[in-house]
């Protein structure tokens, strides 16, 4: 393999805790039975370390973030087969957005070349480097990641339920959530639209959790409020897609049910 391909994450996902794995990692309890993930999206987290728990639990209610993954977990050499001929190019980008797919090996290799090759992975226009600073994907490396991301799920759990149903699931007291779930303002996703997702049904859900949990969320009165109740710490990232400088800072909280970390 290669030297200097980054192999802990597989794709960009909005959302995605890129800028603040390292500090949420900080605050993870290290006597943890099992860590459990209710809103899993790029797993920038969960692969952040090698392990972080005897059960890991990866759950999207994305079907199509679910196939990924299963696909990369079982058989990432076909699905390898099927993406290296998807090539960088624009052409066939705006082509690859209309192809039908038969097997689900086919439609993970689309829904990975779409992410992987689009302005801030939204799968709608595609993206280039117009600036000799800027790292332009390599398709190599990508599928070097496929093969790293493969091992790394050998023993991850892959689900694909509500977050509630999820949780009912996995909950006792030595169980670990971490949650990152639609933020109350913002884009996302359609299985993850700030505008229906439910926070107050959430936020009663972890009131009763057996287990412990650590929450990322914008920074708003709204979270404040139910959250009030909880420990709550103010972290900042930069704010923009793929970071261009903007020196824009974007606050954030990390909300948990336990004092500390990494104990």
């Amino acid at each position: 393999m290669k030297k200097n391909v980054p192999t802990n994450y597989l794709i960009n996902w909005i959302g995605g805790k890129r800028l603040l794995r390292q500090r949420i990692s900080e605050l993870i309890p290290q006597n943890i039975e099992s860590y459990i993930e209710p809103f899993g999206g790029g797993a920038w987290v969960l692969f952040y370390k090698e392990n972080w728990a005897k059960l890991e639990v990866y759950n999207d209610l994305d079907d199509s973030l679910v196939n990924l993954f299963t696909i990369v977990k079982y058989h990432p050499e076909e699905l390898i087969k099927e993406f290296k001929w998807m090539f960088g190019s624009r052409r066939m980008f705006y082509r690859a957005k209309n192809w039908t797919t038969f097997t689900d090996i086919q439609r993970a290799a689309k829904f990975l070349f779409l992410l992987t090759r689009s302005f801030g992975g939204k799968r709608e226009h595609f993206g280039t480097a117009i600036r000799g600073t800027t790292s332009y994907k390599s398709h190599e490396n990508i599928m070097l990641r496929i093969e790293a991301i493969s091992k790394r799920l050998d023993k991850v759990v892959i689900e694909n339920f509500d977050f509630e149903e999820l949780i009912n699931k996995y909950d006792y007291e030595e169980a670990f959530f971490y949650l990152d779930p639609p933020y109350t303002e913002g884009v996302g996703y359609a299985t993850t639209s700030t505008k229906d997702f439910e926070h107050k049904k959430l936020c009663e859900c972890l009131k009763k959790l057996k287990g412990r949990f650590l929450l990322s969320y914008n920074d708003s009165p709204m979270v404040r409020e139910l959250y009030k109740d909880f420990n709550i710490i103010e972290t900042s990232r930069q704010n923009g897609i793929n970071n261009c400088g903007s020196g824009r800072i974007y606050k954030e909280l990390l909300i948990s049910n336990y004092e500390g970390g990494n104990s």
